[in-house]
């Protein structure tokens, strides 16, 4: 009989998440089954998941604080509009 793992055990091995794991389970990257109403993970699966596996390489927007190579910094200076607020408490003296 082959060994069953649950999400939290499975997370631990690929030192993920444990909604990461979920995540794999429902985009169908990670086979699983769910018996009495438990997800288990077959240690087969897993380690198949784990040789074969690739992570994402693009930026989605589910992620937005990932920044991309060809992002640039906006500086602030002392014409931006936001220093030039005025009003109790929001000036800025340079």
């Amino acid at each position: 009989m082959e060994n069953l793992f649950n999400v939290n055990q499975a997370a631990f091995i690929l030192k993920v998440h444990p909604l990461t794991i979920r995540r794999y389970i429902k985009e169908g990257v990670l086979k699983a089954v769910k018996i009495g109403g438990n997800i288990r993970i077959k240690e087969s699966s897993l380690q198949t998941f784990s040789r074969d596996f690739t992570p994402r390489q693009d930026i989605s927007p589910a992620n937005p604080f990932r920044k991309s190579a060809n992002t640039t910094v906006k500086r602030f200076t002392s014409a931006d509009p936001l220093l030039k607020m005025q009003g109790r408490a929001a000036t800025v003296d340079f």
